[in-house]
């Protein structure tokens, strides 16, 4: 059995994207340089990536920046509680 796992966070000014295959990364993508940075090492039979990664992955961020907009919007006048 095998682990694939993607990570996705945002805040309004950074983002990640990361996905691995049993705890080790795969790739990940670079949002400042629009790339994905393939981490596979040169010894593995690499797993291709297909060409709207990134795109893919762009839109996974402006979704995870909608989604905490909504939240800090809906959580604004809420107390804190102790």
């Amino acid at each position: 059995i095998h682990t694939d796992m993607q990570m996705i966070g945002c805040s309004e000014t950074e983002g990640a994207f990361d996905n691995s295959l049993d705890e080790e990364d795969v790739f990940v993508v670079d949002f400042i340089a629009e790339r994905v940075v393939d981490k596979q090492p040169s010894f593995v039979d690499h797993v291709s990536l297909g060409k709207d990664t990134f795109q893919v992955a762009m839109g996974n961020l402006i979704a995870c920046r909608r989604n905490l907009n909504i939240t800090q919007k809906a959580l604004k006048d809420q107390p804190l509680e102790s």
